[in-house]
């Protein structure tokens, strides 16, 4: 989806149901003037009115997340402009959506941005991120919620010390505080960000929007009407179709697991490890099959190559790349194919661990795990019988065949 209309921000909403909502004045750091809140609010009327929207990504154009307020526009406002709540009533707005919202930090993301971010659920900050309240060197206080949300996520003595000093943070210390959720390299925050959103929109829906009801009333109400909210979610819940049919069919999977006959070997596993807080992670078939992104059949990704696959993206996740991990290497098992992609596009390929019927992926088809690289402009960066995934700082050799018999 695409609003034509939008002069200050693009939105479009992709097949898995995530919206992704982009701040457009890279000219001022996308600083958010009056003409933009409008904007943004219309937005999130057209996303809260979509059924098939699951969740938000919020970031911004170019070079910063959103500098903060336009400091030119925000000289000439007056007493009665902050008693109109212009961008507290937006970021409350935000807070209160009923879908889940990330922010996806990159650059700036100060005074006015940093409170958005706040607002947002979770937040996805590139490591060159910078993140600060510094409104007390402007003659103000941070005015759009950062004296009540930021002591909710760094404790009072902490946020006292940001707000009074307008210190700004990087990536690191903000995630160390708790501030931000995850940092990964700047060039990849976008993509993080939507595939944490695909893993919250594989969820009951209705579920999800009840848990943020639930987890948004928890600062402002009382554990007795907490309780109560909790007992009207769930009643509401038991009654959903939707439960219905997902108990339905986990009951189904676990009993066709009984049933089967003895399962097939798991198989070698394949080794994920280099610059990830993970360490090392050992990944059989049976645990690829048990990680999230799920893809029923990867010829709708790469045609002619049918198997059922999960995307690399979701190994990649498990293993908690470190920041400098930018690029992957993966190699075949007898160590004469090798591959090196970016960061980015090794996310958006698949490993291969079945059949379509759900058979072992034999060795003839690559088995038994086989990495297919959707926009590969070379064949030889697929991998057949996947031995080892390494996550590097910088880009690795590149083997195949053609290269081992020359």
């Amino acid at each position: 989806m695409s609003e034509p209309a939008f002069q200050t921000i693009r939105l479009e909403v992709d097949p898995d149901g995530v919206a992704v909502l982009t701040f457009a004045r890279p000219e001022v750091r996308n600083a958010l003037d009056e003409a933009m809140v409008g904007e943004v609010h219309r937005a999130l009327d057209l996303l809260a009115a979509r059924d098939d929207v699951r969740a938000v990504v919020l970031t911004g154009e170019g070079k910063a997340f959103m500098s903060g307020a336009d400091v030119a526009e925000l000289r000439e406002r007056g007493r009665l402009d902050a008693l109109r709540q212009i961008n507290t009533g937006l970021f409350r707005r935000v807070e209160q959506h009923p879908t889940p919202t990330i922010a996806a930090l990159r650059g700036w993301a100060l005074g006015g941005g940093c409170e958005l971010a706040l607002a947002c659920d979770l937040r996805v900050c590139g490591a060159g991120a910078k993140l600060g309240q510094p409104e007390v060197g402007l003659g103000i206080i941070p005015g759009a919620g950062a004296t009540y949300r930021l002591p909710r996520l760094v404790g009072q003595g902490k946020a006292r010390e940001l707000i009074f000093t307008g210190r700004v943070l990087d990536a690191q210390e903000a995630l160390a505080i708790g501030l931000v959720n995850r940092v990964v390299p700047d060039d990849d925050v976008v993509f993080a960000a939507r595939a944490l959103a695909r893993e919250i929109a594989q969820n009951g829906a209705l579920a999800v929007r009840l848990a943020k009801a639930a987890l948004n009333l928890g600062p402002e109400a009382s554990t007795e009407a907490l309780q109560a909210f909790e007992a009207m979610a769930q009643a509401v819940l038991f009654e959903d179709e939707e439960k219905r049919r997902r108990m339905t069919a986990f009951l189904e999977r676990r009993a066709a697991g009984r049933a089967a006959a003895p399962p097939a070997p798991a198989g070698p596993a394949v080794r994920l490890h280099g610059r990830c807080e993970a360490g090392e992670l050992l990944l059989d078939v049976p645990a690829l099959r048990a990680l999230p992104e799920q893809v029923p059949d990867a010829a709708a990704l790469v045609p002619g190559k049918p198997g059922r696959a999960v995307r690399l993206a979701a190994a990649l996740a498990a293993a908690r790349p470190l920041p400098d991990a930018a690029h992957v290497v993966v190699e075949g098992r007898d160590g004469r194919v090798r591959t090196s992609l970016p960061l980015a596009q090794a996310a958006r390929a698949v490993l291969v661990h079945a059949l379509p019927d759900g058979g072992p992926l034999p060795a003839g088809q690559g088995g038994p795990v086989r990495l297919l690289v959707p926009d590969a402009t070379d064949p030889c960066q697929h991998v057949k019988d996947v031995a080892r995934i390494e996550l590097v700082a910088e880009a690795g050799e590149h083997a195949c065949a053609h290269t081992a018999k020359g």
